[in-house]
């Protein structure tokens, strides 16, 4: 059974590190959710914003891919 998007866990702004390549932040875009497809996000990579990809959410809540940064990273003064 199909989770709704309102009831989904991410959030556009939500902020996840790639498990294998730490530092690789990655933001959510936006949320997708279509009749025939699991619910989807676009996310964006921090460093380059022209950079982007499509994940099912299953694989960015799967935390053997990516964990969530609970704080934002605040800029070296």
């Amino acid at each position: 059974m199909r989770r709704p998007l309102k009831n989904a866990t991410l959030q556009p702004g939500d902020r996840l590190e790639k498990v294998d390549f730490p530092g690789s932040v990655w933001i959510v875009s936006r949320l997708i959710e279509s009749r025939h497809q699991l619910p989807h996000a676009v996310i964006v990579y921090q460093r380059i914003n022209s950079e982007t990809r499509m994940l099912a959410l299953s694989t960015l809540l799967d935390k053997n891919f990516f964990r969530r940064l609970e704080e934002p990273m605040m800029p070296a003064v």
